[in-house]
């Protein structure tokens, strides 16, 4: 087996290398939606936008291509025996996914309401 080091790889025109079937997250936020709400960490994002008790959008810094692509959200563990569910908001307020945002909401099941919370999400799919 052989070990290569380098900093950079580059093609033989030096631009960047084309990497055949890969597929890495295009945007992803880890957010805390208690109290003040404030994005702890992420990737391609640009701010979060809080709409109120357990629902906010999640502003992409780089749009995709197009709104139809793959978001994956979920919210801190169980709490006290109350199951909460995430995903992706579709509410009366028309607003759905476009390719420079989404709305999140993070849904207690056993109350039939909304909280607010944690929320971790991501995106895959083809950058515009």
């Amino acid at each position: 087996m052989s070990t290569v080091h380098c900093n950079t790889v580059q093609t033989s025109s030096g631009g960047a290398v084309t990497l055949t079937k890969q597929s890495a997250a295009k945007q992803w936020s880890y957010v805390n939606d208690t109290g003040t709400s404030a994005i702890i960490d992420s990737f391609n994002t640009t701010s979060w936008t809080d709409n109120g008790t357990g629902n906010g959008t999640v502003n992409i810094a780089s749009n995709m291509g197009n709104a139809t692509y793959s978001i994956s959200v979920s919210t801190n563990a169980d709490n006290g025996g109350i199951n909460r569910t995430c995903g992706v908001f579709t509410g009366t307020s028309g607003t759905t996914s476009t390719a420079g945002l989404y709305r999140i909401s993070r849904w207690i099941i056993t109350a039939n309401s909304l909280e607010d919370g944690y929320f971790y999400s991501n995106i895959l799919g083809d950058l515009a």
